[in-house]
């Protein structure tokens, strides 16, 4: 009876073993993805391709080395940068970039583009957040795009530990440790700083070097917060915004501006401002995935960005947005505002500067983001 009872046990602990191999296994596939560089598809306007790394020899092998893409016209003209992913879990900025990058095609000037500014933070998601670790889109021909959403932070195996108390490199204004981990924070880096401090410095850099002469830092905020649908310009770049922001609201595009702060350090559109010549600009604009107060965490809130509780706090007049949870904000409504936003800056450049043109053809813009859907200008994975 007994020889039984322990052969009865080592046969249930044998299945329980093998039951938790195999869940190490399908997890350790679904993780390993998250290193996986995001399939694109290179357009007929893609010209030529380096790594960030090129800007700072240091940052070569490092996991936050990332591609940089150069779309080059035949006819000389005006430099524009386009850099996303510097919060990976701001889908709508990546999903930008690549649609840039498949269908894009430059006339006059010269567009370079960072699809994925932060990379390391792209190979991991929010702790308890429950995001879903990729966007998944059909495109037009039926096959599935994959996305990752991966954190707004730095993988912290790649910069550990957090300091207690993060001192920002030039100004020495202090916030939280975990700060140094979030690229809009650390601008504009220093050369032998943290590791997400050098990839600042070298984006400052390339708009140096390139000699950029616009630059747009693509973002996604959440509707219960003032910076939501609006663009911030650092001051030598207010007449841009100005310019860009009637053309996109004459569009039926709601949309508000706001001058960067002088006294707040870090950010992308005050720290590169300042060490560059670049007219910067940062661009917000909604997801439902990442707000605080909502539901069931789920592919297709990232999707359609439709939650009921957000109708509460609507009404209760909480919201910086309009916002009706039957209409949701669906990504392409973050793709598209990103989109008319890149096409009206490169307008505003030529008016501000009759010498500085760039002419961009083949850019879905908002309506036709809206009308479409975004897997209609994603081209198909199987025909790599």
């Amino acid at each position: 009876m007994t020889n039984n009872l322990l052969r009865d046990r080592r046969f249930t602990a044998a299945i329980f073993l093998a039951l938790a191999v195999v869940v190490m296994i399908l997890s350790g596939r679904t993780f390993r993805q998250m290193f996986e560089p995001d399939l694109i598809i290179e357009g007929p306007g893609v010209t030529g391709k380096a790594k960030l790394s090129k800007y700072l020899p240091t940052l070569k092998d490092t996991p936050s080395d990332t591609d940089v893409y150069y779309l080059k016209g035949k006819e000389p003209g005006a430099k524009f940068l386009v850099m996303a992913g510097a919060h990976n879990d701001e889908v709508a900025g990546q999903a930008t970039a690549i649609v840039l990058l498949e269908n894009a095609v430059v006339k006059k000037g010269e567009l370079i583009i960072i699809p994925r500014m932060n990379n390391s933070g792209a190979t991991h998601t929010e702790v308890m957040e429950a995001h879903p670790q990729f966007l998944e889109v059909k495109s037009r021909s039926g096959g599935v795009r994959k996305i990752r959403t991966g954190s707004r932070y730095l993988n912290p195996v790649h910069q550990f530990p957090d300091p207690e108390v993060y001192v920002h490199v030039t100004s020495g204004q202090k916030t939280p440790g975990s700060e140094s981990r979030n690229l809009n924070r650390v601008h504009p880096g220093a050369p032998r700083g943290t590791l997400l401090e050098r990839v600042s410095y070298a984006v400052v850099q390339l708009i140096n070097q390139e000699k950029v002469d616009l630059t747009l830092d693509l973002h996604q905020a959440i509707p219960e917060h003032y910076v939501d649908n609006c663009l911030v310009g650092h001051q030598r770049a207010m007449e841009l915004v100005t310019l860009a922001l009637m053309s996109l609201k004459a569009q039926g595009i709601k949309i508000k501006m706001y001058a960067s702060p002088r006294g707040v350090s870090g950010l992308s559109h005050r720290g590169i401002g300042d060490a560059t010549q670049t007219y910067m600009v940062l661009a917000e604009s909604n997801q439902m995935m990442i707000t605080k107060f909502r539901g069931k965490t789920t592919h297709q809130l990232l999707l359609e960005g439709k939650d009921p509780f957000y109708d509460i706090l609507f009404r209760k007049g909480k919201l910086f947005i309009d916002y009706d949870s039957k209409k949701g904000s669906p990504i392409e409504e973050g793709v598209g505002r990103h989109l008319s936003t890149v096409m009206e800056l490169t307008r505003a450049l030529t008016e501000v500067d009759e010498t500085k043109v760039i002419e961009i053809e083949g850019v879905p813009e908002y309506m036709d983001m809206m009308e479409n859907g975004l897997g209609y200008y994603l081209k198909s994975p199987e025909k790599t």
